[in-house]
């Protein structure tokens, strides 16, 4: 039985990134900043905690995110009136902008790699993807 060669399979995991980095650069952001948005289009309004959690980083990491997504205009604080001591985020018009021509690169580049690898291959690493979430 043939093992997995899990330090490779990093190194290639890291060569997916620095392309969808590269190809997010184009819509001013950064991958950390992409999640972000993304989860945030997803659920509307949410706070910094909630934030945090979805993206499995402190709330002090999030917190610096928010504040240079805030400082960029793509997104906005709303006052929570439950909670004083906390605010809710909104994307604003322009964070989906950023966030459409971001999907518009990433997409891109994963009809590049996925057009040099067999669908077969493809459809394997999909699956391990799934298989590998779900155990984390």
């Amino acid at each position: 039985m043939e093992k997995l060669n899990v330090l490779d399979f990093i190194e290639v995991t890291g060569v997916f990134e620095r392309k969808i980095n590269l190809a997010l650069n184009y819509a001013g952001l950064r991958l950390p900043h992409f999640k972000a948005l993304n989860y945030l289009e997803m659920k509307g309004k949410i706070t910094v905690s909630d934030l945090s959690k979805a993206l499995t980083v402190t709330r002090a990491t999030t917190s610096v995110l928010v504040n240079q997504l805030i400082k960029a205009g793509a997104l906005e604080s709303i006052d929570n009136s439950s909670d004083k001591r906390s605010y809710y985020l909104r994307l604003t018009s322009l964070g989906l902008q950023r966030l459409n021509v971001a999907r518009q690169e990433v997409a891109l580049v994963e009809e590049k790699i996925t057009s040099k690898l067999p669908q077969e291959l493809v459809k394997t690493l999909n699956h391990v993807s799934i298989l590998v979430k779900e155990e984390l």
